[in-house]
């Protein structure tokens, strides 16, 4: 068995959950500390944009305001992602550590697995599904929409074809940090008034909507911790 750490770090400022994140992965590059399984939520509800994107393209800045939404920056790619009726996760690990290939795709694959056994722990019945696979002819190739709910990745994990948890990575030398959003609900109106583009709310689902309830984020936590205890035979501390 594997002995990691799990920070459960509460609500936070935007500005302040990419702080912890991008610190997290300074740490582990050092080597300072065990891998982490961090959960956190955001109040108030930011929208984050790739590390490559521009604010000016990607969101409506007026909209944010009025909506009292932060705007910050990932120091992961990917697109923007409206962060409010969630439960983000964050996985932040050596990029030596024998859980995981050494190369993007195969780290992908191996959470990816764990966020499954999550889900099937709430008894939701996902899958995974590459890029290359049926969900890409879903959406147009090449799509520049600036959701990130609104473009394919290379692991999508979905419900009846329905994408409910979106995730970015980023790898420095020594280390790697991997985090996503898990949907208990989704605000298609705010999504699609904040950020620029089609949104996605047609090609999305959440746990609310597949277990006709409303989920306590205590509930989800649970689920998820013991989906990635079992799925990577992990030990937390």
């Amino acid at each position: 068995m594997n002995k990691w750490r799990f920070l459960d770090s509460g609500p936070n400022t935007g500005a302040v959950n990419m702080e912890i994140d991008e610190d997290l992965l300074r740490r582990a590059a050092q080597g300072a500390a065990l891998p982490t399984l961090r959960f956190y939520t955001w109040d108030p509800p930011a929208v984050s944009l790739g590390r490559f994107q521009h604010i000016e393209t990607a969101v409506r800045t007026a909209a944010c305001r009025r909506h009292g939404i932060d705007v910050v920056k990932r120091v992961t790619g990917g697109r923007a992602v409206l962060h409010h009726r969630e439960l983000t996760y964050s996985v932040v690990a050596r990029t030596d550590n024998d859980l995981f290939p050494p190369d993007v795709l195969g780290t992908y694959r191996i959470i990816a697995g764990a966020l499954i056994a999550g889900l099937h722990a709430l008894r939701i019945n996902a899958e995974m599904v590459s890029r290359s696979g049926r969900h890409a002819s879903r959406v147009k190739k090449g799509s520049r929409d600036p959701s990130c709910f609104a473009s394919p990745s290379w692991y999508e994990i979905l419900v009846a074809g329905k994408k409910i948890i979106g995730s970015a990575q980023r790898r420095i030398p020594g280390a790697f940090l991997q985090h996503g959003s898990i949907l208990l609900g989704f605000d298609r109106a705010m999504e699609s008034d904040v950020v620029c583009g089609d949104g996605g709310g047609e090609a999305v689902t959440t746990i609310n909507r597949e277990l006709a309830e409303d989920v306590s984020l205590e509930r989800v936590k649970s689920a998820f911790l013991q989906g990635f205890s079992a799925a990577l035979g992990l030990v937390f501390v």
